[in-house]
């Protein structure tokens, strides 16, 4: 499933919203962790939880103050160390106060502002609810610059040192048996974003196949992750099995170099758009964050 899943996703439709909904979502929960995880550095070391105090939308920098000196406010929260708990850090992001309760347990019940080990699935939905209420229904992208030191507002690269972030804690010997779950927590979310973008798009994608396939080459589905939703259970996470379907179409019409060269036509028809190439991007930032993670 694994080895179909990464081969969906090089096969990704055109579609126009990066974020949103339960992926959106997760990835505040997924920051939260790679936050805490960088909290296990020195002080000088760490990098997250930090957000420009001026930026310049026109340079697209941070912005020195009068003495030339870039500044990277630390987040500052209600947990001993003025540690940030995951509301405070939300609104470092934006679009949360800091009084706002959504940390949630595996049943779903609102946590303490104490509490640092939120459960990923039960916590994204209450962000999702929060953002549903306060903008136009999905969670935007966050600003890489409100959030991790010289970030600016390449999300991809955020993505990517992220996670080269929590890889060097576990080679350099921060994780441990006592923090293991910080870890574990974080590979769970990088799992469930993996999930929820392939199989978000995964509905563009089969009819996409569907149109540009020849008519007599049925189009074969796969269950991505979970299968559903976990916002609307309704709402099935599936793409194209595009295994499945070119060696049920081997045929005397149709050998398998001729099927290759037929759906390798149909992805740079896909990737001719711009848009296409960086929600590809952004997915293969995450997977390339999960193997990295569970390879070291």
């Amino acid at each position: 499933m694994q080895l179909r899943l990464l081969i969906s996703i090089l096969f990704l439709p055109i579609v126009t919203v990066l974020a949103g909904g339960y992926a959106g979502a997760m990835e505040r929960v997924w920051l939260y962790y790679a936050y805490q995880i960088d909290q296990l550095n020195d002080e000088a070391d760490r990098t997250l939880g930090y957000k420009c105090k001026s930026w310049d939308p026109t340079k697209k920098e941070c912005r020195p103050n009068k003495k030339g000196v870039v500044q990277w406010h630390a987040c500052k929260g209600a947990l001993p160390n003025r540690k940030c708990n995951f509301s405070d850090l939300l609104n470092t992001l934006g679009g949360v106060a800091g009084k706002d309760e959504l940390a949630a347990d595996k049943d779903g019940n609102l946590l303490s502002t104490q509490e640092t080990n939120p459960d990923p699935k039960e916590t994204a939905k209450n962000v999702w609810k929060h953002y549903e209420k306060t903008t136009t229904g999905n969670v935007p992208d966050y600003l890489p610059y409100r959030y991790i030191k010289d970030g600016n507002r390449d999300y991809v690269k955020c993505v990517t040192r992220v996670g080269d972030v929590v890889a060097k804690a576990v080679t350099d010997g921060k994780k441990t048996s006592d923090n293991a779950w910080l870890f574990d927590r974080f590979n769970e979310c990088t799992e469930q974003i993996r999930f929820a973008r392939v199989g978000d798009h995964g509905p563009f994608l089969i009819a996409e196949a569907q149109d540009k396939l020849p008519k007599d080459i049925t189009v074969k589905k796969e269950t991505v992750g979970p299968g559903q939703n976990p916002l609307d259970p309704t709402r099935k996470w599936e793409t194209v099995d595009w295994e499945k379907t070119m060696s049920d179409a081997v045929s005397s019409k149709y050998d398998m170099e001729k099927l290759q060269t037929i759906t390798q036509d149909v992805k740079d028809r896909f990737y001719l758009d711009t848009t296409a190439q960086e929600h590809r991007a952004v997915i293969q930032a995450y997977a390339s964050v999960d193997a990295k993670i569970k390879g070291c």
